[in-house]
């Protein structure tokens, strides 16, 4: 009988192993596609886990669609054509959502860029989703990784975070914002629109109270370009939906452009937008 228990406890070990492989199969072939250069085999790789429907986002680009992505990693070898791109090793984070770090090294293993990857998967081995930070600090020194952290902006985004996720202080917030800046919300969800100028903000964050009770879940991770004014952040919300009374936990990042010590715009991406926009909508 025992031997019966442990045979059948080995198999369940066995299955659970097996999901969490299969589970990140799609970001292994994704992370091969990558290494291929060869443009036509490539799409082939690609074809296997990524949909008309697939979206990939970082700083250098936004696109849709398989040969849109394909086209991503071909102008990336254009400009870095003996490039080699190194990653940790993707983990699951939560649910359909994996993650993982990667750098990018030159012929010489000179470090050019590296960053995080956050994925969304469909559960059928395939990508739905790819959301790309760069931390260009990381080729930095510590003492320039030291003097960039302590910059303005990242103080400006901190207390901007800090005044709406946490103390809901808009008197606080109200400076760190410039005249006409622009607060794009995606069109799905029942406050979605572009925003402009800060009492704009200000009906848009009021309204959302209407559909949600949110709260910090992770707190944030946040990702600069040393050579620009942006800021992107990336943590994951808890929220109850007021008209069914639900819980949903969502992954976001959001990117966001300063000048001058003060922010000119933000665009927020939700994991899933049409998750949350439904969980919003739904009634009990």
């Amino acid at each position: 009988m025992r031997k019966i228990y442990f045979i059948c406890f080995f198999f369940m070990l066995n299955s659970l192993f097996a999901q969490k492989k299969d589970k990140l199969y799609p970001i292994l072939v994704y992370e091969k596609a990558w290494s291929e250069r060869n443009s036509d085999a490539r799409l082939k790789i690609i074809k296997t886990i990524w949909l008309e429907e697939s979206t990939f986002e970082d700083p250098s680009a936004s696109i849709k669609g398989v040969a849109a992505f394909n086209n991503v990693i071909n102008e990336f070898y254009k400009k870095f054509p003996d490039a080699t791109i190194v990653t940790s090793g993707s983990k699951v984070v939560k649910d359909n959502y994996v993650s993982w770090d990667w750098k990018i090294l030159d012929s010489k293993n000179k470090l050019i860029m590296a960053g995080r990857d956050f994925a969304r998967l469909n559960g059928k081995g395939q990508v739905s989703k790819i959301i790309g930070f760069w931390d260009s600090a990381a080729a930095l020194s510590e003492s320039e990784v030291l003097k960039n952290i302590e910059t303005d902006n990242f103080k400006v985004v901190a207390q901007y975070y800090e005044s709406l996720f946490k103390t809901r202080d808009f008197t606080t917030m109200a400076p760190l914002i410039e005249e006409g800046a622009i607060y794009s919300q995606a069109e799905g969800l029942p406050y979605g629109g572009t925003y402009v100028g800060f009492n704009e903000w200000m009906k848009m964050f009021i309204k959302s109270t209407e559909f949600l009770d949110m709260q910090v879940e992770k707190e944030p991770v946040y990702f600069s370009d040393a050579t620009k004014n942006e800021v992107s952040i990336y943590f994951t919300i808890k929220c109850k939906a007021k008209k069914s009374g639900k819980t949903l936990s969502m992954p976001i990042s959001e990117h966001i452009d300063l000048k001058n010590g003060k922010i000119i715009a933000i665009r927020p991406f939700y994991f899933d937008t049409k998750q949350f926009a439904e969980f919003l909508k739904s009634k009990k």
